[in-house]
């Protein structure tokens, strides 16, 4: 403009312009990114499921978030097909181990069948080992089950008093060879419940109390005493209380607040050799699905007790 002889106050005049409007582009420009960039950081905060962000962000209007957004998006769909891939692939090891539990059923009964008829004391002795099989099969078949309880659930009015019985039938063999006693409180209460998962928890509840009361060698105070499970109940006004108590043991300190924990064996289980870890675990799983209250009071070489808690409400009875 010099070169041109343009007057000074005019190129001044223009390079102030020039200033303005680009100042006034810029400051635009860079309210228009922090407004949505503030706005995807709002939404990540508050999404518990981190993943979800490309879902409910939109697509913006300038060049560098138009790219941000492409990529989030091609991630999001890459990631997708992954999880889609894992998904499939446990649904088909899901289905296989249903499968074989339910074959493995048949030749298990006909072990038992054969045993039946040709009773002595090996057979007796084989007879207790395939029973531990089946209890191992049926904690597989269950977990296998656990995470869509909702498939398999029906709530119905149940007599609580029915299924501890059938608990106990079930275990008449082992309580009885362990010279166990069993003290059950005189109640006739009705929860709403899927009894046969009911039974399941039960069982494993049951099954830990035989397994943890010992024997003379590992709790002394059965010299005096002998094995005891007492089961008895609790009413309030919202929810039953039932509690199994046992003088096993007991669970050390240390351990109480992992019992419920996958694979956890603590102190006693390598004591007794016995324990996966598994039992209390799906216990507590399936609890948690059916939103009952599960949880453990005990004092090593005193006692341990289980409490269950039935919410009194019937909204969801099928």
């Amino acid at each position: 403009m010099n070169l041109l002889q343009i007057d000074k106050i005019t190129i001044y005049f223009i390079l102030i312009l020039w200033t303005i409007l680009n100042s006034i582009e810029f400051t635009y420009d860079y309210i228009k990114k922090a407004n949505y960039y503030r706005e995807v950081l709002n939404i990540l905060e508050g999404l518990d499921k981190k993943y979800l962000l490309p879902v409910l962000i939109q697509k913006p209007k300038f060049l560098d978030g138009k790219i941000l957004y492409d990529v989030l998006s091609i991630t999001d769909k890459s990631m997708n097909e992954e999880v889609n891939k894992y998904v499939f692939s446990q649904e088909e090891y899901k289905e296989y181990i249903e499968m074989w539990v339910h074959e493995i059923k048949t030749p298990i009964s006909s072990s038992k069948l054969v045993i039946e008829n040709n009773r002595n004391e090996q057979t007796l002795s084989i007879l207790e080992e395939i029973e531990k099989i089946e209890s191992f099969i049926e904690q597989v078949l269950y977990y296998s089950k656990s995470s869509e309880l909702e498939k398999d659930y029906i709530i119905r009015k149940t007599s609580l008093r029915k299924c501890i019985n059938n608990v106990i039938k079930r275990n008449k063999k082992i309580i009885r060879e362990n010279q166990i006693s069993i003290e059950i409180d005189d109640f006739e209460s009705f929860i709403y419940c899927d009894s046969k998962w009911l039974e399941f928890i039960l069982n494993q509840i049951i099954i830990n109390s035989i397994k943890y009361i010992g024997n003379y060698k590992t709790n002394r105070k059965l010299e005096k005493i002998g094995g005891k499970i007492k089961i008895y109940i609790n009413e309030n006004i919202n929810n039953i209380e039932l509690y199994i108590n046992d003088n096993g043991v007991g669970i050390d300190e240390k351990d109480l607040h992992k019992v419920f924990e996958k694979g956890f064996t603590g102190t006693n289980g390598r004591k007794f050799k016995k324990s996966t870890g598994m039992g209390l675990y799906i216990s507590k799983k399936l609890c948690s699905k059916m939103y009952l209250g599960i949880d453990i009071n005990s004092k090593i070489n005193e006692y341990t007790t289980v409490k269950i808690t039935f919410p009194q409400n019937n909204m969801t009875e099928i």
